[in-house]
Parts: structure tokens; C-alpha cells; sequence
């Protein structure tokens, strides 16, 4: 029920945000909503239109507003939409696409999408123990050892997607926060047992510093800076690698970007994957490390193939 909600909201955001300051009036919403499946074949009831505005406006923080000079529908501020938290803005984004596709059911099978392996993996119950604070337990199959590991009583803080993978952030006892993949749990169940999560805990910032899901404590926070060739640059400015991502450089032949973060081993392979593209300029310690690692491929590589 809520998902359907959820849907319905944002296709009425993105059906008057289409239209852009000049507005779409009511009675075109409504031809538009009866040739969506949502619709089932019946009008957009007036009464529901106007609780979907306000719901938008309490869930979204995104205003439709109504040009009295010719009552026709707009977004009030589009800044808004840019605006959006990170988690806001990914659900408006996912439902976005999800109902473009499903209104082009003959194109299903022309569209073609990434799995993604954990987001079935406990993750409903994993959500419900957050919302009530209430631990967990589960097994855990770490991929660097053979033996599983159980975990009682944990306290799931937040949940991180990272490359295709759902993350659990946490802790038990009075060990430090730890981070575990969702696809690697088994025999997870929903303790009786609460927790409080801490007033001063924010999840955003925990991650602030980090590239991905790696947290590595004995990892500093870094000044990095990255020489790009010209080309690669593209790809940099429109997916940044953070979001600390300055160009601090730019001419014909290659731009300089910087970063605050912890050069974290997700990080240093993520710089790895874009090869002889980017240069580590600074730090000094993060070159040399990444340095070495290239002379293990090379010795690797050069050497004879082994049947």
C-alpha cells in the first residue's frame, strides 16, 4: 500500500515538473493519469489529488503550487528538487524509472537492468528492526574466512547501498561500529531485545570521509589529489568519485581534482580500475602503495603462463 503510494506521488511530481514554470492544469493531469496502469481505468478524484499535494509536500518537501491566473499546477521551487537528501532523492529517482518502464510494458524486454544480489537478503526485516530499534541476530560468512560467524544481539544503525549491494552499519557490546554486507547474513531473526540509537549519530556523516563501505581505522583522513587525462575528465565531472570532488585544474591535455577523504582499499582499487588514466599526485604514501601494487600486476602479467 505504501509502495503504490509512494509511486503515485512521484509520478505527480514528475508530471508537473515536465511541464516547467508555465504549469499543467488539472484537467490535463487527469487525461494523463487515466493512460497509466495506476489509474485502473478510473479518473484522478479531485479530493485525492489535493491529499497527494500535501503528502508530497511532508514526505518530499517539494511544493506544488497552483497559478491562480489560469489554475495550473507547478513546482514551486525546482531548486527543491535538486535539493532533495540523498535518500530522498535515490527513492524519487528509483520509483521515477520504475514507473517510466512499467509504462512501457512493450519495452520490458528491451530494458535491461543490474541485479541487485543482497536487496532481497533480509533487508524488509532489517528496516522493520530499525524503525522499532529493535536488535538482531544473524549469521555471518565472511568472504576471507570459512567459518561462519554469529552475531547476538546487534544494533543495526543504518543501511548503505554500494555497488549493487545493500551494507549494515552497527554494533554490539562495546565494540566499535562494523559494517556487514546483507548478502553474506544468514538465519537473521528480530530480537526482543531494544537499543537507542545515539542522539548524536548521523549517518551521513560517518560516511562523509570514506569512498565506499570500507572502514579502516587505521586509515587518516587525507588531502588527495588526482591528475586525470582530458578524456577520463568527462566521466569524473559527471559522476563525481566524491563528494568532496574539487577541479582545482583543467586545460587540453588533463584536470587536477581534489578530495578530503580516507584513501580506504575500495578507494585505492577504484583509482587501480581506471589504470594509466589517473595519477596520484599527492599523498605521497597512497602513490607509493598504489606504486607497488602496479609492480605485482606487472610481475604477474610478465611472467610466463603456468598450464
Amino acid at each position: 500500500m505504501v509502495a503504490e503510494l509512494i509511486k503515485k506521488y512521484i509520478w505527480l511530481i514528475d508530471t508537473v515538473s515536465k511541464e516547467g514554470d508555465r504549469g499543467i492544469t488539472f484537467s490535463e493531469i487527469n487525461k494523463r493519469w487515466e493512460r497509466t496502469e495506476m489509474s485502473g481505468g478510473e479518473s484522478y478524484a479531485w479530493r485525492t489529488f489535493q491529499n497527494h499535494r500535501e503528502q508530497i509536500a511532508d514526505v518530499f518537501g517539494v511544493e506544488i503550487a497552483c497559478h491562480k491566473s489560469d489554475n495550473s499546477y507547478y513546482i514551486a521551487d525546482r531548486a527543491e528538487m535538486k535539493d532533495l537528501s540523498g535518500f530522498r532523492k535515490w527513492m524519487m529517482e528509483t520509483v521515477s524509472v520504475n514507473n517510466s518502464i512499467n509504462m512501457c510494458g512493450a519495452l520490458r524486454s528491451r530494458i535491461l537492468l543490474e541485479e541487485q544480489p543482497s536487496s532481497k537478503s533480509f533487508l524488509s526485516d532489517i528496516l522493520e528492526a530499525m524503525r522499532n530499534n529493535s536488535m538482531i541476530m544473524f549469521d555471518y560468512q565472511p568472504y576471507w574466512s570459512s567459518d561462519a560467524v554469529h552475531y547476538y544481539n546487534f544494533e543495526p544503525y543504518a543501511l548503505k547501498m554500494f555497488r549493487r549491494r545493500w551494507y549494515l552499519l552497527g554494533k554490539y557490546g562495546q565494540h566499535s561500529l562494523r559494517i556487514y554486507a546483507l548478502d553474506r547474513m544468514d538465519n537473521l531473526d528480530i530480537s526482543m531485545d531494544s537499543y537507542s540509537l545515539p542522539d548524536d549519530f548521523d549517518a551521513e556523516i560517518f560516511f562523509s570521509h570514506y569512498f565506499g563501505v570500507i572502514v579502516e581505522d587505521n586509515v587518516e583522513v587525507e588531502n588527495v589529489v588526482l591528475k586525470v587525462n582530458a578524456f577520463q575528465a568527462n566521466y569524473f565531472r559527471s559522476l563525481p568519485l566524491h563528494a568532496s570532488q574539487k577541479e582545482t585544474e583543467r586545460n587540453e591535455s588533463f584536470s587536477l581534482f581534489s578530495y578530503r577523504l580516507t584513501p580506504t582499499f575500495d578507494f585505492r582499487q577504484e583509482l587501480l580500475s581506471h589504470g594509466s588514466a589517473v595519477d596520484v599526485l599527492e599523498p605521497l604514501s597512497l602513490r607509493e602503495t598504489l606504486a607497488d601494487e602496479v609492480r605485482k600486476m606487472s610481475d604477474l602479467y610478465g611472467r610466463d603462463k603456468e598450464c
